[in-house]
């Protein structure tokens, strides 16, 4: 019975609730697995204080309140009651006053009930063990049984193989924990909890690195607007001598690069995981931590710095759980598909109606005299992209030896870049003359898929060898430029014009600081020597003094490893100021 109410509450809104209910029941190892835990939890209880009544009453009252959590964090924060929440109960009730959440009459009927039925078992089943010795042996090999039967439990094969997926997103990370119940998922969340400890960390040592720098203010007279668009799968094809073009899908980006700083991103990434470049360039971490509560991120240094901070992307915001995290970071709103966009367009918006959005917060501030900061991902470009012909033009021109379905593969991506392109000149446009001093940066997150065993690639005589230099960067560069509207380059003093250096996407926001003149927080200012040293932090390479190596200098390699440790204290010791 507390199994069956742990499923009944185990999703938000009653059109999932119902199909999944009964989905759990069309799976005996789903329902096994939710089982067994409240099973386990009331025997040892009986053991424990040899009363029946008050093993159910204890049992039933932790299932059936963890419950009641779940169901309201689905609701107003579409995030599962978890085991980290338990770790970081403060924040989790800091968080819940947030809200007003009320029992409904069920729930209030399904407590009562609970109520009767513990007097009744008090009343008629009284029953006892009379040996204290049986007892407590029977309640030792209980817990060893039980420690053993857990194992199971945080095995990732059989985590992703139990659940009904043709009822859910599989991309979403919530979904997957609905569709599998609650007493289970919530167990195996324990796993994820687990936040790795750096090795030979040494927190003091942090400390006086940290305390060697200064946290300075951007002077009122050089405060610009800050837009930051993160591209998704965006690079510059037309670099390639192998490539070429039908239609230049890239005259709008080339000309807004020739008037900017501009460069490549090494990003440690290809085709997916685009969190991992966009958290970089917020936060300056290489690494990450969890970010299950608060963490330091150069977000907060803008919102410190009176800056309006202000997050967008037209899709889901439970992607990479974004909607609860960017709030962690700093960003003081976050405009998503589900809390905005859905009510203007059923359809997800491409950049150039989704830049509308980007004009229209930095016009708000510009109306309340307020410095703005926007960090916005786009979705427009996200593969994977069909091997159907879409179009008669060739954006790619198309060659004797090209493989029709991988040919249009890349067509299609193409069509798509050229719509982006045509997004970015409308957006610097706008932007040109205003005012008031603004800043654009763009780069990409990371490489297009095309194609299995990426096969696109292979057509088009890109070599992707990580063995060589060549190969290493066509596999993980993006670009990315910073652009000045003309009253940045008179409030900076600068032209915005020129080659920067190619850098990790953990180290681009200290490439804005520096060319902005801005010297930011006691981190930025560890970063900036840092990258004097080696600017690119790669899982194949470094680069050391301008040279790719795939073993740093004995000195470098030292000034890396305290790198690390100043990156896992910063990441890890929220302060506000």
């Amino acid at each position: 019975m507390i199994t069956c109410i742990t499923l009944m509450f185990s999703t938000a809104t009653w059109d999932l609730s119902m199909p999944l209910f009964r989905s759990y029941f069309k799976s005996p190892l789903l329902l096994l697995m939710n089982f067994i835990p409240v099973f386990l939890l009331m025997i040892v209880l009986y053991l424990a204080f040899n009363r029946l009544w008050l093993s159910f009453f204890i049992s039933s009252l932790l299932f059936v309140i963890m419950s009641f959590v779940n169901k309201s964090k689905l609701t107003f924060r579409d995030d599962p009651f978890s085991f980290i929440d338990i770790k970081l109960i403060r924040e989790s009730l800091e968080m819940a006053e947030r809200y007003k959440i009320r029992l409904s009459l069920n729930m209030i009927i399904l407590v009562i009930s609970l109520v009767v039925i513990t007097i009744l078992l008090k009343i008629l089943f009284n029953y006892k063990i009379d040996s204290n010795k049986i007892r407590l042996s029977l309640l030792a090999v209980l817990i060893i049984a039980s420690i053993a039967i857990y194992k199971p439990y945080f095995n990732t094969e059989v985590y992703n193989e139990i659940g009904d997926k043709s009822l859910i997103n599989i991309w979403s990370q919530t979904q997957q924990f609905q569709s599998k119940g609650f007493v289970y998922p919530f167990i195996y969340s324990i796993k994820d909890a687990q936040d790795t400890k750096l090795e030979g960390y040494d927190e003091k040592k942090a400390v006086e690195e940290l305390n060697n720098m200064s946290y300075y203010d951007i002077p009122e007279d050089r405060k610009v607007n800050v837009i930051a668009i993160m591209l998704e799968a965006y690079n510059d094809f037309s670099k390639f001598d192998t490539v070429d073009l039908g239609i230049d899908v890239y005259k709008n980006f080339h000309d807004i690069q020739k008037e900017s700083i501009h460069g490549n991103l090494v990003t440690n990434i290809f085709a997916g995981d685009t969190i991992q470049t966009e958290r970089s360039f917020i936060t300056g971490y290489h690494n990450h931590p969890k970010y299950f509560k608060e963490t330091n991120s150069f977000v907060w240094y803008f919102k410190e710095q009176g800056y309006h901070t202000e997050a967008m992307h037209p899709i889901y915001g439970w992607f990479y759980n974004r909607r609860n995290i960017n709030p962690y970071l700093g960003f003081d709103s976050f405009d998503f598909y589900e809390n905005k966009y859905k009510d203007i367009r059923e359809e997800f918006f491409e950049d150039y109606d989704f830049f509308d959005f980007i004009l229209e917060g930095y016009k708000d501030a510009r109306e309340n005299n307020t410095p703005y900061f926007n960090f916005s991902v786009t979705y427009q470009n996200h593969g994977p992209y069909s091997d159907e012909k879409y179009s008669e033009n060739q954006f790619l021109l198309k060659k004797s030896h090209y493989d029709d379905k991988l040919y249009n593969i890349v067509n299609n991506y193409l069509a798509g870049i050229k719509k982006t392109d045509e997004a970015l000149k409308k957006l610097v446009d706008n932007l040109r003359n205003v005012e008031e001093p603004t800043v654009v940066v763009v780069f990409g997150d990371h490489n297009p898929w095309l194609g299995k065993d990426a096969a696109c690639y292979e057509m088009m005589d890109i070599d992707l060898d990580l063995s060589t230099e060549d190969g290493f960067e066509n596999y993980f560069e993006t670009p990315y430029i910073i652009w000045g509207n003309e009253a940045a380059k008179q409030a900076l003093n600068r032209d915005f014009a020129g080659v920067g250096e190619d850098i990790s996407p953990n180290f681009l926001m200290s490439e804005l600081f520096q060319y902005l003149g801005w010297e930011g927080n006691e981190y930025m200012q560890y970063l900036m020597n840092v990258r004097e040293h080696f600017d690119v932090v790669n899982k194949v390479n470094f680069k050391e003094n301008g040279k790719y190596t795939s073993v740093l200098s004995r000195e470098n390699q030292q000034l890396y490893e305290d790198f690390l440790n100043v990156e896992y204290y910063q990441s890890h010791s929220f302060k506000k100021r």
